[in-house]
């Protein structure tokens, strides 16, 4: 017979529950009789807690508590994020979504703990001063003074510059599993924090886009800005605003001033595809830019946008046919995911002994504890 735990508080169970996006009927799917043991009326199983534990993002000694630690207290609102303009809103109210976020910020959280303990704890976020009314133009020669840099760079080198900055960024996964969302669904989102704040991007995405979203996002962290319903009538300008943000760090007008395009759709969308390439953006970010400064018309923009719809639906289809691929490299992956502040803090802690390999290893999602000495070579 399975030992049941005497000491749980329901209060607590429950609280855990809905914090994260569930309904009782769709905890029921793993543990039927959940509906009872919230009630009091039976106590669960061990093993029913560490279902229980996975599903709401706590430790399981959480359960026992008088009360919910306030580390343990996710933040209820959805963060300001990039999604498809058919998807519906409610979707990020999901439990997959609020899990995503809750196991994020136990991250940033752990960065902060060792760094503290390390005696090199991160200081305040100290990011251009803007305020709600600066022009996105404006703030974009502000970050380039920021980052001291000229611009024109690729994924990678812009996250870089941000991480320097201490912005913790975070990538989904590619591959089936708790951090992996579809690219249909979601495109980033960012969390304001004043000390290491928070922006996720979808790594199922093309690189080029995941530039557009990293600044769209940073207008986002810049404004202060993370438990918004941006759905709301008065806050669809403030997408407007970070979408501008982005195109004026990635496209400046200025390098766009003289750009003259045909009036064929066919010939523009080929000369916007050669503008992408140089700028290192995305054919529907250019086209998007473009569209702002009003280098191609309204009619023309529907037309290749139709276009670019279609290309990237056909590419989908090949996607999901193509068989294999090449082999997975976790350490790689660990270090782009997680990003080189997390990687780094980590690693330290290992060389501090504070933490041990089998623990590393497990902060690191990883299988193999040999993966670890590849990561501090790529590192």
């Amino acid at each position: 017979m399975a030992m049941r735990v005497e000491n749980i508080n329901t209060t607590i169970l429950i609280q855990c529950r809905k914090q994260i996006g569930l309904k009782v009927s769709e905890v029921a799917r793993k543990i039927p009789k959940i509906k009872e043991i919230e009630k009091g009326e039976l106590k669960p199983t061990y093993k029913q807690l560490y279902v229980l534990a996975d599903l709401y993002t706590v430790p399981r000694w959480v359960f026992i508590s008088e009360e919910l630690p306030l580390k343990y207290h996710f933040n209820k609102s959805v963060p300001a994020f990039r999604q498809f303009s058919n998807n519906n809103p409610k979707n990020f109210n999901n439990h997959k979504i609020r899990k995503l976020i809750a196991k994020i910020e136990q991250y940033r959280n752990l960065i902060l703990d060792l760094r503290k303990d390390m005696d090199e704890p991160i200081e305040v976020f100290k990011s251009p001063q803007i305020t709600n009314n600066a022009s996105p133009e404006h703030v974009s020669t502000q970050i380039y003074k920021w980052l001291s840099t000229s611009g024109n760079h690729d994924f990678f080198e812009w996250k870089s510059l941000l991480e320097q900055k201490e912005i913790f960024i975070f990538l989904t996964s590619k591959y089936k599993g708790w951090s992996h969302i579809d690219r249909e669904l979601l495109r980033g989102f960012a969390i304001y924090h004043s000390k290491l704040p928070i922006i996720v991007i979808n790594d199922s995405d093309s690189k080029k886009a995941q530039s557009f979203t990293l600044f769209h996002e940073l207008g986002h962290i810049l404004r202060k800005e993370n438990s918004l319903d941006i759905w709301e009538d008065q806050n669809i300008q403030i997408e407007k605003w970070c979408d501008k943000l982005a195109g004026n760090v990635l496209m400046p007008a200025n390098k766009l001033q003289n750009i003259t395009l045909p009036g064929n759709p066919s010939d523009a969308l080929s000369n916007i595809k050669s503008l992408a390439k140089s700028f290192k953006v995305s054919p529907y970010a250019c086209l998007v830019r473009l569209r702002q400064l009003r280098k191609i018309t309204q009619p023309v923009y529907n037309h290749i946008e139709e276009e670019l719809i279609e290309e990237f639906q056909l590419y989908q289809k090949k996607r999901k046919n193509r068989k294999g691929g090449p082999a997975r490299n976790r350490a790689k992956e660990v270090v782009t995911q997680y990003g080189h502040i997390y990687t780094a803090a980590l690693l330290q802690a290992y060389y501090n002994k504070e933490i041990g390999l089998h623990k590393l290893t497990r902060l690191f999602d990883l299988k193999k504890s040999s993966h670890i000495f590849e990561i501090k070579r790529i590192l």
